[in-house]
């Protein structure tokens, strides 16, 4: 009987993920062509390379490795408060590092979140007020950049913030969800977009 091997588990891991190697290699950093290897079985990885697949990939570091275990690890635990900073949108525009709470100008308790990194800003704008209208606060988790179709994330590109839906099929791009027309997606052709974070949550008072 066939048993799957380390590169077998990092091509379903990338697959699952629904990203290539080559667009894994830019997104993360990481050598293409020492990827390419560890994919193709060529070359074998560490456990501490594995430990960073998988923290990108989302899955479970010893199943990547090993195969034993489950591929997905288990559920992050709730917690019952976050003390989350809130910066500007322009602050926003930054990646996530220590710093981001040396950029806070209050902060909120938020609830019901798993383990992450976040923050929260103030949207600008009505691209994403299907969602999010203009005014309204959106919780950001930084360590959640894995991009996905249909799920709404921060990007940074030279110092410019956009708040978006990503998109894959038919042409990669940023899609707005709004009710005003005007808006129109930015397709990345090339550029190289970076993501802040994951939007996981929006809040908005009502008159």
């Amino acid at each position: 009987m066939y048993m799957p091997t380390p590169a077998d588990r990092l091509r379903r891991a990338l697959k699952q993920a629904n990203i290539t190697g080559a667009e894994a290699a830019r997104r993360w950093g990481w050598n293409y062509n020492t990827l390419k290897s560890n994919l193709n079985g060529n070359a074998g990885y560490s456990y501490e390379t594995a430990k960073t697949y998988a923290r990108a990939l989302r899955v479970n570091a010893d199943w990547l490795y090993t195969g034993n275990g489950s591929m997905y690890p288990e559920p992050e635990p709730v917690r019952e408060g976050y003390k989350v900073p809130v910066i500007s949108w322009v602050a926003a525009g930054a990646m996530c590092d220590p710093s981001i709470n040396d950029e806070a100008i209050g902060e909120i308790i938020v609830g019901g979140l798993p383990m992450g990194d976040y923050f929260a800003t103030e949207v600008r704008g009505d691209s994403m007020d299907r969602w999010s209208p203009h005014g309204s606060t959106i919780i950001v988790n930084c360590a959640d950049k894995l991009v996905l179709p249909g799920r709404a994330y921060l990007f940074s590109l030279r110092g410019e913030t956009t708040y978006k839906l990503y998109e894959r099929e038919p042409i990669e791009r940023l899609e707005p969800y709004s009710t005003n027309p005007n808006h129109r997606a930015i397709f990345l052709n090339g550029d190289r977009w970076d993501v802040i974070g994951r939007v996981v949550r929006t809040y908005y008072d009502l008159p």
